[in-house]
């Protein structure tokens, strides 16, 4: 309680950017993020007074509780560092002599844990789901995600002059998060660079659609808006709009993935349990997953490691190799056309 809003102002007033830093939205997603983790976690444990009668198995029995509860290795480090910064400002606040947590660690490769389950190489599905989100800005959102590998701030924070038509190119300069209801733009993407994109024939022509039905927008206009004109709210289009779709469309494949199950050798039960179970894992779909799916894309295209660097925007190319090298082995500009190719060769087998 009041020990955590001290420790909050005291971050504040040495502009403390713990974790988060200003390429991922800066101070107040970080503030927000403490305040989840603990309202959600750790007050109940702390309670309102001075941890003095805290130690390690306290903190460590906790994260074991969460991992058995399945929670995301990611997700228990996230916490991990939060509380380990509260014990280390008490220190040096001479609340505490020395952290309870000072010789524990957790061990988890960021990284690697972000590359969750759901992957899609799966063509019939993709092209299932494009076709049933029709030809306006329902499909351009999904091709954005797709053909550009973007990260679902980047596509929201996407301007009328990041696309770059004659060129063939859409840049990721300036993306936009929702921190507690309020949408920030970010001064740089992750990786920390701007960078640009080069897109496939079918993603230009949508986006050339677009920009004629919006008239003559500025240069700082969104390319993607809510209904109302405002900046985009991803949380809202989800759970409105995409997400029924996602689901409604894994139903459909799974009509069609027992039927080929079939054909192929298995019995009626078989070929339903699994069809069933895939469908409900593809039914979990999110915008990151299409990310995703975008670098297994590109490697089943051809495209080099580098090429999935620069398009993906990771800092560096081992980042790329350590999360997405396992999905699939394998120009720029042939990279992108190669893409799309290899949809449109699978849609007509």
């Amino acid at each position: 309680g009041h020990t955590f809003d001290r420790w909050q102002a005291a971050k504040v007033a040495r502009q403390s950017l713990v974790r988060v830093n200003n390429k991922r939205g800066g101070a107040a997603t970080t503030a927000a993020r403490d305040r989840g983790c603990w309202s959600a976690w750790w007050s109940p444990v702390i309670g309102s007074e001075l941890p003095h009668m805290l130690h390690e198995a306290d903190i460590t029995n906790l994260l074991r509780a969460k991992e058995a509860a399945g929670r995301s290795p990611n997700t228990i480090r996230t916490h991990w560092i939060v509380i380990r910064a509260f014990f280390e400002w008490l220190v040096s606040e001479g609340v505490l002599p020395a952290s309870p947590l000072a010789k524990a660690s957790v061990a988890v490769d960021p990284a690697l844990d972000r590359v969750v389950e759901i992957v899609v190489p799966d063509f019939r599905y993709i092209e299932m789901l494009s076709d049933r989100l029709g030809t306006g800005k329902d499909r351009l959102i999904f091709e954005l995600l797709l053909g550009t590998g973007g990260r679902r701030s980047e596509v929201a924070g996407m301007t009328v002059g990041d696309v770059d038509l004659p060129a063939r190119r859409v840049w990721v300069r300036q993306p936009v998060v929702e921190v507690e209801g309020k949408l920030i733009r970010i001064a740089a993407p992750k990786g920390g660079r701007h960078r640009a994109v080069i897109v496939g024939p079918q993603l230009g022509q949508l986006l050339r659609e677009h920009l004629l039905g919006m008239g003559r927008p500025g240069p700082e206009a969104p390319l993607i808006s809510s209904p109302n004109g405002m900046g985009f709210r991803w949380n809202n289009y989800l759970a409105r709009k995409l997400r029924p779709i996602i689901e409604a469309t894994a139903v459909r494949w799974a009509v069609g993935e027992r039927k080929r199950l079939m054909a192929e050798g298995l019995s009626r039960a078989e070929a339903t349990a699994e069809a069933v179970a895939s469908a409900q894992k593809l039914k979990k779909l999110t915008p990151h997953h299409l990310r995703h799916t975008a670098a297994a894309l590109l490697w089943a295209a051809g495209a080099s490691d580098i090429e999935v660097q620069l398009i993906l925007g990771h800092a560096d190319i081992d980042t790329s190799k350590r999360l997405y090298a396992h999905l699939l082995s394998g120009s720029g500009d042939s990279a992108a056309a190669r893409v799309e190719q290899l949809r449109e060769a699978r849609r007509a087998s």
